[in-house]
């Protein structure tokens, strides 16, 4: 019996060849068949073979080597050409410039937004993209907030930069969902980062859909959903901190002594916040341990929204270390528990020039008032000259 000749199968060929049923070397963003035959070249779908479980084969010397510029060449196909030339070891390049643009948009603007330091920065710019060259979900997920950044940010192509979002979002949400119960040391840096990038989305996504359901839009209840889902992020830290703590990583986990940029009022502020919790524990059943807790790690982070107003670091640090009882209490809408919550509203709202929070604040702090009475509001002095001026 002849043995049958082993090939590699085309998984993500362009349209004519998967027509007329030949093989596709899925070179972007013209294939050479395409090219050989001078007509139109079109994939069904915009991922490139970088994200295909096995690239694809190189193509022939004989085929490289009719593979040449000419002055005929459309104008579309030339600026991807990086590098072609005939004889022994030749070389031809297709890059996915949409790709390319999302990942230098992370790496120059986005990351910003995650960073509260020089040392942070290096982490989320330069350590989390080496990290998510050799982990195909991370990288989905690097260029998932970065889509939906250029979305939040960007006058024209939204409907353009939101599908793309949505589309690496599934890729990276996929993979979180299937190692949550499995981190390692192997995987843990990815872990930790991609579950980072999708606190950071969700808080996006709210205001760039245009079309999704009012209770998925800025409000307490969204917020609550956030909160939910921060507590992954939480569980991943705490699984791997030790290796996490070790690795290039471990700036993240170094928040130093930001407490000298606390204005006094802010201090007076949560100074008030101890206080009642005392008195409201003299006066019955008040979970006073569980208040002071989220009291104190908010204190500890108030600094960064002074030193880096416009990062992530208060708004995604406060919301990963509230607790579970803490979340039960405002999910009951507790009127103390809504009480600390407006105060973190008003470290939201001053970190509105993110793009990724923008008038968060303000809806959470909105919905709050709506529930308490007008003893309970006389607390929450601060958040509303915060987010509403004086008066």
């Amino acid at each position: 019996m002849p043995i049958r000749r082993t090939h590699r199968k085309s998984r993500h060929g362009c349209k004519a060849c998967k027509q007329r049923r030949v093989k596709c070397d899925e070179a972007r963003p013209v294939c050479s068949n395409c090219q050989q035959r001078e007509e139109e070249c079109e994939y069904v779908t915009d991922a490139s073979y970088i994200w295909a479980e096995e690239a694809p084969p190189r193509p022939s010397r004989r085929r490289r080597e009719r593979r040449t510029f000419d002055e005929g060449e459309s104008p579309r196909q030339a600026p991807f050409r990086i590098l072609e030339r005939s004889g022994p070891g030749a070389l031809s390049v297709s890059l996915d410039m949409t790709q390319l643009r999302l990942l230098v948009n992370w790496q120059h603007e986005t990351c910003q937004f995650f960073s509260r330091d020089t040392e942070t920065r290096i982490v989320w710019q330069i350590y989390l993209v080496e990290e998510a060259l050799v982990s195909p979900p991370l990288m989905h997920g690097i260029l998932a907030v970065s889509a939906l950044h250029l979305a939040l940010s960007e006058q024209s192509d939204q409907a353009l930069w939101l599908e793309t979002a949505t589309a690496h979002k599934g890729e990276a949400l996929q993979f979180l969902r299937e190692g949550l119960g499995r981190v390692t040391d192997a995987n843990a840096r990815s872990m930790m980062g991609l579950s980072a990038l999708v606190v950071a989305y969700a808080f996006g996504s709210a205001l760039a859909d245009t079309e999704i359901s009012d209770t998925d839009k800025p409000s307490l209840e969204a917020l609550n959903n956030v909160f939910v889902l921060c507590r992954g992020v939480h569980e991943i830290t705490n699984q791997a901190y030790t290796v996490l703590r070790q690795s290039n990583f471990g700036p993240l986990f170094s928040p130093g002594d930001p407490s000298l940029a606390v204005p006094d009022y802010i201090k007076a502020s949560f100074d008030h916040l101890d206080q009642l919790n005392a008195e409201f524990l003299q006066h019955g059943n008040h979970d006073a341990a569980t208040y002071s807790h989220v009291i104190e790690v908010m204190r500890d982070l108030a600094g960064h929204a002074f030193t880096q107003p416009n990062s992530m670091t208060l708004a995604a640090g406060w919301a990963i270390r509230a607790t579970p009882e803490y979340l039960r209490y405002l999910q009951a809408k507790e009127p103390f528990a809504l009480v600390v919550h407006a105060h973190y509203a008003g470290f939201l709202h001053s970190a509105k020039g993110n793009c990724f929070l923008q008038h968060w604040g303000r809806s959470v702090l909105e919905d709050i008032i709506g529930l308490l009475d007008e003893r309970w509001k006389s607390y929450i002095g601060w958040p509303i000259t915060e987010v509403f001026g004086e008066g």
